[in-house]
């Protein structure tokens, strides 16, 4: 349970569940068994915890509103009500809410309100029932009647919906009883759900792709694996409009959609570049950096630099970089450069899993 949590309490008895249940998330996250591990839930008696920051509110508006947009979880303890005015100003689409959860201060119910499937919310709530012996109350259309949800299975996979209005199409189908296709451009482990088939075209399917353009059925929910690294090399002080410009015309150049990317990556020497940061932080990506040493355990796989090597102590960075980010997957984009900076682009392993 990686996902962090911002839960809000208005009264003691409400505080004192929202502590009981900071202290098994993070206890949960940790997943030990060390003495330190179980000293946690007494511990987290104070505000904060690893995984989940403690409210205790008297301006929800003012509180809330700066949180809805960090892309923690929110977990309200106290009536609905209260949940849904404080988050009704702040709903703008599925793809982009955060989970928002409600527990009674009792605990005895566990309802996601928002971001069910793609936001993890029905998961969260069904595993913070488990944690306090509660009931969790899901009332998602799919999740009743058992019937697969692609929304709820790409967000646990690692798959952002390039067109997620697609998504109540596929679904309401599924509803009904009618069978979707499935079109994947990776290899696919495990048996398919109900009501899905393996297709390449037809009226109603899934598609799997890092190309934007494939579209195998007329209508297309389209999946995008998020498995695209991007290295990145770049001079001291580069204008990060330069980058940007540079980053995104490579992209397109190869076709690759803006969703697919997993991290960018770089030399430790980076790490507080602005530039960089200002574009991982603008994707929502992690910036991974690599020590020289790290990078040259693979950097004699790519083009060397003597200048590169001179400032860095080793002569490669983009390629490299990417490569190791990637888990020594495939290279898609050899290094490049252009205004200062360099970029190398390599795709993980990637296997469709059911």
């Amino acid at each position: 349970m990686s996902q962090r949590f911002a839960i809000f309490c208005f009264t003691d008895q409400g505080e004192q569940l929202a502590r009981r249940i900071a202290g098994l998330l993070t206890v949960e996250a940790a997943k030990t068994d060390s003495p330190e591990a179980k000293d946690i839930i007494a511990n987290s008696l104070s505000k904060q915890s690893d995984t989940a920051s403690i409210h205790r509110v008297t301006k929800l508006s003012e509180t809330v509103q700066p949180l809805f947009q960090t892309g923690r979880a929110l977990v309200f303890i106290g009536a609905s009500g209260i949940a849904v005015r404080a988050i009704a100003p702040l709903i703008r689409s599925k793809t982009t809410d955060p989970a928002v959860i409600v527990i009674d201060e009792a605990g005895r119910f566990v309802i996601p309100l928002l971001s069910g499937h793609l936001g993890r919310a029905n998961r969260l709530a069904s595993q913070i029932a488990a944690l306090i012996d509660a009931t969790p109350v899901i009332t998602t259309a799919t999740d009743v009647n058992g019937v697969f949800a692609f929304d709820a299975w790409a967000s646990e996979y690692g798959y952002q919906v390039a067109n997620p209005s697609t998504i109540k199409i596929v679904a309401s189908a599924m509803l009904n009883g009618q069978t979707v296709g499935l079109s994947s451009d990776f290899a696919v482990s495990g048996d398919l759900p109900g009501l899905v088939e393996a297709l390449d075209h037809g009226d109603l399917g899934v598609c799997i792709s890092l190309d934007q353009t494939k579209h195998p059925f007329t209508e297309t929910l389209k999946l995008v694996p998020t498995c695209v690294h991007i290295g990145i090399g770049s001079r001291k002080g580069v204008d990060v409009q330069l980058l940007k410009a540079f980053f995104f015309d490579t992209l397109a150049n190869l076709a690759i959609p803006i969703q697919a990317v997993a991290a960018i990556a770089s030399i430790d020497l980076k790490k507080n570049e602005p530039a960089i940061n200002q574009l991982a932080e603008s994707l929502a990506v992690p910036f991974i950096t690599y020590s020289a040493a790290e990078l040259n355990t693979v950097a004699s796989l790519f083009e060397q630099s003597e200048r590169v090597l001179a400032v860095t102590q080793t002569g490669n960075v983009c390629a490299a970089a990417a490569y190791l980010s990637s888990g020594q997957g495939r290279m898609v984009c050899p290094k490049t450069a252009r205004d200062g900076c360099t970029i190398a682009i390599a795709i993980s392993d990637w296997t469709v899993q059911f």
